[in-house]
């Protein structure tokens, strides 16, 4: 275990030698900043200790705060983040990070966001474990400059508007998004109009429903292991898209009701790179993953220049514990269409029970994609290793 100082921080090492070269000063101020951007504050603070060199690297070339608290010394929170916030001139914090382990106390500090962006950072990127996140009222503060906001592993309490409506009036220019297993009602139906936003990345949120995205400048979308309940059950689980310049799509085990990418021209998507995706070859083609593979194959078919999914060839017995069925089904391949842009294909879990042959499927897959360049495959590490022939024209 790493030892650390009573106020927490990490125990920098004594140099050992005075005769031991030191290539760490020898580095540009500005890239020394940002090493110590990665971190915590406290301990990048202690750097400035060692010369007067690196006495004036801290804060004036520091591209981040890491305001992280990992040993029960939370109560200091408020005071950390108030002393560090001081020490850079107004605006001039480009980025923050907050990490909380799950067992520290920040009761004394709720409101050190709010004084944080009051100070105009571009970027804040908060993971707290499971820590409740009280946003401030509506309208009451205003973060005119945020460009970035990520939340991962928070709460946010019974009570709390819902986030887009905290997002619409407090960040008019957030450009990126990214939510990561966020909890509370406040996330059970997101309902996002930007003309700033330019990527969003939802994963693992259990409690979303809806999700309605009117974006014009949306450039990349991923929604990952979310909309998990059950297709049988009473809940209208649905995804609206409305993005026409959007270029990336990373859809991983995601299953709502409706899934609908809204154009009035479908030749007009501009989607190039398709990720996330799993496609079985056989079974029944109404389950899990395969409807929505094959639909977001089909309505980006035209564009699609790069396409990375898990090709998985199930034998008897997983179509029997998957599917209820123990042999048969239809050759779901038949239902990919051609996509005669794609020159990359990546093939990130290769995956086949016993006695399956790979041959024949990953030839039905390749006649797909006639154009394609570059083929990487990577096969599941408990099946055998496969030699598979070499396209024409084709690099690895």
């Amino acid at each position: 275990m790493k030892k650390r100082n009573a106020d927490g921080t990490l125990k920098l090492k004594p140099v050992e030698s005075s005769r031991e070269v030191d290539r760490l000063s020898d580095l540009p101020d500005d890239l020394i900043g940002r090493v110590l951007g990665f971190l915590p504050t406290p301990q990048a603070v202690l750097t400035s200790r060692l010369s007067r060199r690196w006495r004036r690297v801290w804060p004036a070339h520091v591209r981040a705060l890491n305001l992280s608290v990992y040993d029960g010394v939370g109560r200091r929170l408020s005071g950390l983040s108030s002393g560090a916030l001081a020490r850079f001139a107004t605006p001039g914090i480009p980025s923050i990070s907050l990490h909380i382990a799950s067992h520290v106390d920040i009761a004394t500090g709720d409101t050190w966001y709010t004084e944080a962006m009051e100070r105009e950072a571009l970027s804040l990127l908060l993971n707290d474990h499971g820590v409740e996140l009280q946003l401030p009222p509506l309208g009451v503060v205003r973060f005119g400059r945020l460009a970035e906001l990520a939340l991962s592993t928070v709460r946010l309490p019974s009570g709390t508007p819902p986030l887009h409506e905290f997002l619409s009036a407090c960040c008019p220019r957030l450009r990126r998004l990214r939510l990561c297993a966020v909890r509370g009602d406040a996330v059970r139906a997101l309902d996002l109009r930007s003309d700033a936003l330019e990527s969003l990345d939802v994963n693992n949120v259990d409690q979303l429903v809806t999700l309605h995205v009117a974006a014009p400048n949306l450039r990349s979308l991923s929604v990952r292991s979310c909309f998990r309940f059950p297709v049988q059950s009473d809940v209208e689980t649905e995804v609206v898209v409305s993005a026409p310049r959007m270029e990336a799509v990373c859809w991983y085990r995601s299953y709502p009701k409706r899934l609908d990418f809204l154009t009035a021209d479908p030749t007009a998507h501009q989607v190039r790179r398709l990720s996330g995706l799993k496609l079985p070859t056989r079974g029944p083609s109404g389950r899990f993953d395969f409807p929505y593979t094959i639909q977001l194959l089909r309505a980006f078919s035209v564009t699609a220049e790069q396409l990375e999914l898990d090709l998985i060839l199930p034998d008897d017995m997983t179509l029997l514990n998957w599917a209820g069925q123990a042999a048969g089904g239809e050759d779901l391949l038949s239902y990919v269409p051609r996509l005669p842009r794609v020159s990359a294909l990546s093939l990130n879990g290769l995956r086949w029970g016993l006695g399956c042959s790979v041959r024949p499927s990953l030839a039905e897959l390749l006649s797909r994609v006639p154009n394609v360049t570059r083929l990487y495959v990577e096969s599941n590490p408990y099946c055998r290793t496969v030699f598979v022939s070499t396209p024409r024209n084709c690099v690895f």
